[in-house]
């Protein structure tokens, strides 16, 4: 593929494809700060234009000015010269000076020191302590007219950049490299239709300001900032719109949690803040705060209420939760229920990095079907069910190419925007067919289309039409009403599998010893259970299953590098309850050489692998024979390694859990002073005729690894 490169002044026809979209699109959204700002610089000579937006492009606000040198820009000094003089740039000033220190290299601050004559520290210190050091020595009166001081620049208008930026991206500390990304082909856009991503100009300003202040919540840790940005909240203007609103409720639970966990002399202070925000766990949090200082009937009142009229499914279950825990006698959480329910599931220890598939590979074993579903499968259904409302309608919020993701959710507006297409679309759909066609239809007519939802692929729609088939369109509705109405709070946590045993559908939770139940995935269970779902948390314990088939695989190769060696036979054993079951093995042309060193090894040369297959050829049949089962090899990486890089190169990726009888020969079958295949088979009595052909060694193998297998089930 012939790589992309960008034109000269790309970073300048970018910028003004930016200025444009304010222009045509936003400019109701801009105030007189905003208008002025982009006449002004539509107004400035190109070569000032073309410095400026290098400079907006750079990773910190601080430039040093002999940097700035390109060779498609005539006369940068006079373009500096000319943007100083109009203020567009300027020095850096004493309320910057902090984060200008900040910003320069250790060369740099060990230069200023010199410049200014002092000790500093031993060279060898590293860029921390000579920052320490200048901190603690130097003051902006000091510095102000150092040489390296006055090199810096700062571009004038940083807040009226980054609300452009705001209004066009709809992120705070949004970038103009989604452009290069873009035109680079990484970053793949939308073609839909562009439009404002607000109605008003107090809203989008008002979304801005809080978004910028829930970026500060988030970044500040000492108590001194976190207190002054807490009183500037509290007497900051009413949110205006949907999305300042929810930054606001945000903003007010990030900062009374942090200062309720830095234990400030005025808790109270963190209390309120908490009140104040309607965030669903700034709402738990001031009911645990209540009931811990025993304020009981205070706390049963605000759960009753919350149970009557809760603000959110999020809510609404820790309030029914706590109030059975602390209230009625419930002994136990719902959270404690589902971790307590049934018997573990017996998975054998090579998938300890594969969990869910382990369980799916036994459920199959006794003839249930199971796929590895987790969030893909509802985002998928909701984007595919809803795709108009969500990407197509002018209201639903996706404004430019840039957007994946409709504000309408962000913001919580979907439903209250869409509620009678919903109703419309569900009782349209009253029937599972009419369902399925639908998005089919979607799928088929946005297919490859970027979004945040779905990642597409051949085999898309199969566990949706296997959810349609087997579930009852009342559950499925439901649920996607859910998501729908709270969509940030139910976009993800669902469970990791779907099983369809006896017809009947059921979603599991897997866990592995040592693993827990996070808030989202017991809010997605709630969730789905009051759809009309059954679902159940499903543990499993590390044993060796006797079901459970294994592969064991042994290859010869024409060297050791899995990249630039190939594969010159192939010999596989499936055992099931220790019994030999298939077997599998061929000859290999590699589509290479074979070493004579390779030959003298394995006795395999040239003649013998002229007229076998090549791995391509034989790559499905080895596929569907290796399914299903546990990889087993002497030296697993070597063997698994191989066939990995030879499939991959069939565009198949392979991935199986895996058990080395090396690892495995040294745990339960100790003392030995080889563990190579050879002289481990001699100590143990292992007949291995003709080493180094992969059937003989896969079959000697085979011998180790029931010993071993012995050992394990004791």
């Amino acid at each position: 593929m012939e790589k992309k490169v960008l034109p000269p002044r790309y970073y300048l026809a970018h910028f003004k494809e930016f200025l444009n979209y304010h222009q045509q699109h936003a400019w109701h959204l801009c105030a007189d700060a905003e208008r002025g700002y982009i006449n002004e610089f539509l107004s400035l000579p190109e070569h000032a234009q073309c410095v400026l937006v290098r400079m907006y492009n750079r990773k910190s606000d601080f430039v040093e000015q002999s940097s700035l040198h390109y060779e498609e820009i005539d006369h940068v000094p006079l373009a500096l010269a000319l943007l100083k003089r109009r203020q567009w740039v300027r020095h850096v000033q004493e309320h910057e000076f902090a984060a200008w220190l900040e910003s320069l290299t250790k060369l740099e601050l060990i230069n200023l020191c010199k410049e200014l004559e002092l000790p500093g520290i031993a060279l060898s210190a590293k860029k921390p302590m000579w920052l320490a050091y200048c901190q603690q020595t130097l003051c902006f009166g000091h510095v102000r007219h150092s040489q390296l001081f006055l090199s810096y620049l700062v571009h004038s208008y940083n807040s009226v950049l980054h609300y452009l930026l705001f209004v066009f991206f709809g992120r705070i500390n949004s970038s103009m490299t989604q452009f290069s990304l873009r035109d680079l082909g990484i970053r793949r856009t939308n073609k839909g239709e562009i439009g404002a991503r607000f109605n008003q100009l107090d809203e989008a300003k008002s979304a801005f300001f809080y978004g910028e202040v829930r970026a500060q919540a988030k970044a500040l840790e000492e108590e001194p900032q976190l207190l002054v940005l807490a009183s500037g909240l509290t007497q900051a203007p009413l949110a205006q719109g949907a999305l300042a609103t929810r930054y606001r409720h945000e903003s007010l639970y990030v900062l009374g949690k942090k200062l309720l966990a830095l234990g400030v002399c005025d808790e109270q202070l963190a209390l309120d803040l908490l009140v104040e925000s309607e965030h669903p766990q700034a709402v738990e949090l001031v009911v645990r705060q209540r009931y811990k200082r025993g304020d009981k009937d205070w706390v049963e009142a605000r759960l009753l209420a919350l149970i009557e009229d809760p603000s959110c499914e999020q809510v609404l279950f820790f309030a029914q939760d706590f109030y059975a825990l602390k209230f009625q006698g419930k002994r136990t959480s719902t959270l404690t229920d589902l971790l307590r329910h049934g018997e573990p599931l017996a998975i054998d220890e090579a998938y300890s990095h594969h969990v869910e598939q382990g369980v799916i590979d036994l459920y199959r074993q006794q003839g249930s079907e199971a796929l590895h579903c987790e969030n893909q499968l509802w985002l998928h259904l909701f984007a595919l069910c809803f795709w108009d409302e969500l990407f197509t309608s002018a209201q639903g919020g996706v404004c430019t190419e840039f957007d994946v993701f409709p504000s309408s959710l962000r913001d919580g507006r979907f439903y209250h925007m869409y509620r009678d297409n919903i109703a419309a679309l569900f009782a349209h759909c009253d029937t599972k067919s009419k369902l399925v066609h639908h998005i089919t239809a979607n799928a088929t007519r946005h297919y490859q289309q970027p979004n945040a939802f779905i990642r597409w692929h051949e085999n898309l729609l199969d566990p949706l039409l296997l959810l349609i088939e087997h579930a009852s369109l009342s559950a499925i509705y439901a649920q996607l009403t859910v998501m729908a109405k709270d969509f940030i709070n139910a976009k993800d946590g669902y469970p990791d599998l779907m099983v369809i045993a006896q017809g009947k559908l059921r979603f599991e939770e897997i866990k592995a010893p040592g693993d827990s139940l996070r808030r989202n995935q017991l809010l997605a269970i709630r969730q789905l259970q009051r759809a009309g779902f059954e679902v159940q948390v499903q543990s499993v314990s590390w044993q060796v299953n006797p079901e459970q088939p294994y592969v064991v695989v042994d290859i010869e190769t024409t060297g050791g590098q899995k990249n630039s060696h190939r594969v010159t036979e192939v010999a596989a054993v499936k055992l099931v309850n220790g019994e030999e079951v298939a077997r599998w093995h061929s000859l290999i042309n590699p589509e290479r050489h074979i070493p004579r060193y390779i030959t003298e090894l394995t006795g395999i040369d040239n003649a013998m692998v002229a007229d076998a297959p090549t791995f391509a050829q034989i790559a499905p049949s080895l596929w569907q024979f290796l399914q299903g089962a546990i990889f087993v090899a002497h030296n697993v990486n070597f063997d698994y390694g191989f066939l990995r890089a030879e499939f991959a190169r069939t565009d198949k990726n392979l991935i199986l859990p895996k058990l080395c009888t090396v690892r495995l020969a040294r745990k339960h079958l100790p003392g030995y002073a080889s563990y190579s295949l050879g002289k481990l088979c001699k100590e143990l009595g292992i007949d291995l005729q003709g080493h180094h052909r992969a059937i003989n060694d896969t079959l000697a193998t085979v011998q180790l690894f029931e010993l071993i297998q012995e050992q394990r089930q004791k």
